[in-house]
């Protein structure tokens, strides 16, 4: 994994309009699209969480489909910062249930 002079910061709050609350799969796909843009280029991205709160279904399509499309070795090209423990509580089980699907889907 990179150090924090090679890892591109990500902030989460830099995309926020009128609100500290990212909600929906449509805002994380953008933010997602921009992320996968980087990890091509072969950066380590650290998504910085500060002051933000964040659904289950944003924190789904911003980091559960980059698992599933790239399996579990994407996240240590990941760093996840600054999060609450609504924040963590949702990763994990966001990475606990992608994990599980993508072993099922390669199992088969």
């Amino acid at each position: 994994m990179g150090t924090a002079i090679d890892r591109k910061v990500y902030l989460i709050s830099s995309h926020s309009v009128n609100s500290s609350f990212m909600g929906t799969r449509d805002r994380a796909l953008k933010m997602r699209n921009e992320i996968e843009a980087l990890l091509r280029q072969g950066q380590d991205v650290e998504i910085n969480f500060s002051n933000v709160a964040v659904s289950q279904s944003f924190a789904d399509e911003l980091i559960g489909v980059l698992l599933l499309k790239n399996g579990p070795d994407i996240l240590n090209k990941l760093v996840f910062k600054d999060c609450s423990e609504s924040v963590k509580a949702a990763i994990e089980f966001v990475v606990a249930d992608r994990y599980d699907q993508f072993v099922k889907t390669k199992a088969h």
